[in-house]
């Protein structure tokens, strides 16, 4: 049986009246209307924070495979 075919219809006409700020978002988007240039899940007003935080996401997510590979070759000279 579906999950749908298991809701009952009470509980439809319930989600059906609720208005758009009572539904909960993920946390990525602030509930706001979704306008020219306000479509991304974070801001970036401030460009000196916003450059210092992207490149450091970006360093981190170059260097995760050449850590892992560095793990690796270690552990596998240490079993030899």
């Amino acid at each position: 049986m579906s999950p749908l075919a298991r809701t009952s219809p009470a509980s439809l006409r319930l989600a059906l009246r609720r208005s758009p700020k009572q539904v909960r978002g993920f946390g990525l988007h602030p509930l706001k209307e979704h306008t020219a240039h306000h479509n991304m899940p974070f801001t970036y007003d401030n460009r000196r924070k916003f450059a210092t935080r992207y490149a450091g996401a970006a360093v981190t997510f170059f260097a995760v495979p050449f850590i892992a590979v560095g793990y690796q070759l270690r552990k596998s000279a240490g079993a030899a």
